[in-house]
């Protein structure tokens, strides 16, 4: 395969990268200012897109005639930065989720299914390790089962190593997955990685509860082990709280698709949590430099603007895998009025 021009290598050594990440996690300034690290930081996550594109492609290759959906993003830098901040000892060099591929199947036996056939498949890519939250879930209610690889290519070795994770999860996952970013988006809080109210917590943790019980498969550490007991401290919080009326809430948001009259490969979604009115900007495949720098741009803004650099095949499927920038959660929270209607 032949990098086009376009493609982004990285602009600074493995040490000032790990420096940069250093500067950001323990905001020590004798490093480097916070908007030199930030520009590493912006350099070493654009690099990442090449090895990213050609590891989705190869998953989409392997599941066009099903009903799967594919679709690769790099990571926010406000969520970079945070990962930093909240685990300082993890090298912004070795961070394995900044450029990562989602894949969404239909059910758990597919989730196994399909990440065993890519991990026997003839890919040259290293594999590095995985980690089952369908077996055993996070505390936040997360699952998922997450395989990283290392890229790996005799003719573009300008990425070799660079990480690449793979996230694989049933259609009820995600479900649970994109309630969970999109009440964070409205709440300004990082509820996947614990910070935010108890009761919504708590409530998250539950109803992963439940959907695990569902696809017949271990629950979430500290909830009850009895479906009638967890539909009983669901009904609580939602009596007690706002959460379900605040899911109500954000449901709906308008949409203002940027046509640019190109065949998209990829989208910047930039959701604006004060008007809930979400900007999609389309990009083609030869446009992933000018993406990445329009995304930047964007990212820099900050405030209530909320944006993220995805690649899908069509605005469809993207609603479908992004349903939070969408305010696109009316299944879930169908799901949890039927729930808490339970005897």
């Amino acid at each position: 395969m032949v990098i086009h021009m376009d493609w982004k290598k990285c602009d600074y050594p493995r040490n000032q990268i790990r420096r940069a990440g250093k500067a950001l996690s323990k905001g020590d300034r004798n490093v480097f200012d916070e908007v030199k690290a930030i520009e590493i930081v912006d350099s070493w996550r654009a690099a990442h897109a090449y090895p990213l594109q050609v590891v989705a492609n190869n998953l989409r290759s392997r599941t066009k005639d099903s009903d799967i959906i594919v679709v690769q993003r790099l990571k926010r830098l406000d969520s970079i930065v945070a990962k930093l901040k909240r685990a300082p000892w993890i090298s912004l060099y070795d961070m394995q989720d900044l450029a990562g591929c989602r894949v969404i199947v239909p059910a758990v036996n597919d989730v196994y299914a399909v990440s065993d056939a890519y991990r026997k498949s003839r890919i040259k890519h290293k594999f590095h390790h995985t980690d089952d939250y369908i077996a055993e879930p996070k505390p936040s209610g997360y699952r998922g089962v997450h395989m990283i690889y290392k890229y790996h290519s005799d003719k573009t070795p300008d990425y070799e190593g660079y990480f690449i994770e793979i996230q694989f999860r049933t259609k009820l996952q995600h479900l649970w997955s994109t309630a969970v970013e999109t009440m964070g988006i409205y709440t300004g809080t990082n509820l996947k990685a614990g910070d935010g109210p108890t009761p919504v917590l708590r409530f998250f943790s539950l109803m992963s509860s439940i959907f695990a019980l569902e696809e017949n498969k271990p629950i979430v550490p500290d909830t009850p082990i009895n479906r009638k007991e967890i539909v009983a401290e669901i009904k609580y919080l939602c009596n007690q709280t706002s959460i379900l009326g605040a899911l109500r809430a954000v449901r709906v948001a308008t949409q203002d698709i940027a046509r640019r009259g190109v065949k998209a490969r990829y989208y910047i979604l930039a959701l604006n949590s004060e008007t809930h009115i979400v900007s999609i900007s389309e990009y083609s495949g030869l446009e992933v430099e000018l993406a990445t720098r329009e995304y930047t741009v964007l990212e820099s803004e900050g405030g209530k603007l909320n944006a993220v650099l995805v690649s899908a095949a069509s605005i469809s499927e993207l609603r479908y895998a992004y349903p939070n920038y969408f305010s696109d959660i009316g299944e879930f929270v169908k799901m949890v009025e039927t729930i808490i209607q339970e005897k």
